[in-house]
């Protein structure tokens, strides 16, 4: 295993096997070196203008490269026996959504087919409302009928309830899951999991075989959601769900916000104050009702300035503009989306 490549899925899941490095680190130790051995022979002086003065002790060790080389090796031959690709960040069919992040994972596992860019995410409370369940169905009904493919997490609510839309309605859909491929969270998924695999769809996680989804790893994930889409729609959330978590992603990422509008009864439920927060208030007094903070806050006030950070989806009349403006995101627009002029409360039904 020494002489592997650095930039290969052997070569970085050898790194970060290693003491004191992470994935970012094992990556730009990949780019500075191609073979593990060229890491072991390098000179201190050079290995410590990438890593700390430990972490070099540790590269000089060559038991330790060898050990965490066979525990490479483990993985990869773990991912054949279950069908699982492991992709480098290096490899050329990694997934560019991806790749364009500040914080990409350089190692993916993907079962199935990969993601394609033509994908948008589709997200939302673990306990919808007869509005959540409503607007997931007809606005992933709308997305699918345009060949979109549909991003979500597995998890019970809403991203159960768009996967399975999607499968529904005839299009693909793909998982991004918080642990380990090995395991199907929640276990009560693992029927659709396998359905999504059938319709040409796809498994995907950062995570390593037996990994669990802790609450770390579910926020992790969530960036991976919007990473992979041209943008997300959030179908219904308080303003404190953990969907929150992927619209700050969104937004860092430069993704665009869709959201659909509650009307009358549905308005006032705990669940729809997220979304009337995302596509209601003005971005200052949004980053206040998400105690946005950092660079999140910044981003908030200076693209946004005093318009919603969510393009609303009033009524199926939105539509066409909704898939405009995917298109165009899609070609490689950089401008910031111009909002759709909604239709009117009246016109409203449950999209």
């Amino acid at each position: 295993m020494i002489g592997t490549e650095t930039r290969t899925a052997a070569g970085i899941l050898t790194l970060t096997s290693l003491r004191g490095i992470g994935p970012a680190t094992a990556e730009r130790l990949a780019e500075r070196f191609s073979l593990l051995d060229a890491i072991v022979d390098a000179e201190p002086a050079k290995l410590r203008s990438v890593v700390s003065a430990a972490v070099a002790d540790c590269l000089h060790e060559p038991t330790a490269v060898l050990n965490a080389g066979e525990k490479a090796q483990r993985v990869l031959e773990e991912a054949e026996r279950r069908g699982v690709r492991v992709l480098s960040v290096f490899d050329s069919d990694y997934p560019d959504a991806l790749r364009s992040l500040s914080d990409r994972p350089p190692i993916l596992f993907v079962k199935g087919k990969l993601p394609p860019r033509r994908s948008v995410a589709c997200i939302g409370t673990r306990e919808p409302s007869e509005f959540g369940e409503i607007v997931s169905d007809k606005i992933v009904e709308a997305l699918v009928s345009a060949n979109w493919t549909i991003v979500s997490g597995l998890a019970i609510g809403v991203d159960t309830l768009s996967h399975q839309a999607a499968l529904r309605h005839g299009g693909r859909t793909i998982a991004v899951m918080a642990g380990g491929l090995d395991g199907i969270y929640p276990k009560q998924n693992s029927k659709l999991a396998d359905e999504i695999l059938e319709k040409d769809g796809a498994l995907v996680s950062e995570q390593a075989f037996g990994v669990p989804p802790s609450p770390r790893n579910l926020v992790q994930r969530d960036r991976l959601q919007s990473g992979l889409s041209i943008a997300t729609f959030v179908m219904q959330t308080d303003i404190k769900g953990g969907s929150m978590h992927t619209v700050r992603f969104t937004i860092q990422q430069n993704r665009l916000l869709f959201a659909p509008v509650p009307q009358a009864r549905h308005a006032a439920e705990p669940k729809s104050q997220g979304i009337l927060a995302m596509t209601q208030l003005p971005a200052p007094r949004f980053a206040d009702a998400a105690r946005a903070e950092g660079d999140y806050r910044r981003i908030l006030f200076e693209r946004y300035r005093n318009g919603p950070v969510a393009v609303p989806l009033a009524s199926k009349e939105d539509y066409t503009s909704m898939l405009e403006l995917l298109e165009t995101r899609l070609v490689g627009d950089p401008g910031q989306a111009a909002p759709i002029r909604s239709s009117s409360p009246t016109q409203m039904s449950m999209l």
